[in-house]
């Protein structure tokens, strides 16, 4: 029975060796292939056809640089403080959560929250 694997060029199955050693090492492709002074040009090409041909899954990756804050905040779920329940201030995300506040956040929590950043879910 003929695998999918079995119509590869060796420049692809060299590929799928590289990611199985970069992965051994804990690295990323991308710093593999320029630490052993491998073509980072090659690797894209590569991994496209691989990709058409369907050896290989696509990928999403959250890049997060190491100086940005961290993409998730911290939240502290509590019952109500006061003897009214009115909410004041209410954040409805794309996603479908939504958080609703008695009393006004600080100005800094809503800028982050509003203000852009990285999307966690993207």
């Amino acid at each position: 029975m003929a695998t999918k694997h079995d119509d590869l060029t060796p420049a692809e199955r060299r590929y799928l060796e590289h990611a199985q050693e970069a992965e051994k090492r804990g690295m990323g492709l991308p710093e593999y292939y320029r630490s052993a002074g491998l073509s980072v040009y090659s690797l894209y090409s590569i991994r496209r056809r691989l990709l058409r041909k369907g050896v290989i899954a696509a990928r999403r990756a959250v890049r997060v640089s190491p100086s940005a804050p961290h993409p998730f905040v911290a939240v502290k779920v509590g019952g109500p403080t006061g003897a009214t329940n009115a909410v004041v201030c209410r954040l409805r995300h794309p996603s479908g959560w939504v958080i609703e506040c008695g009393s006004w956040p600080p100005a800094t929590w809503m800028r982050e929250c509003i203000g852009g950043g990285v999307d966690a879910a993207a």
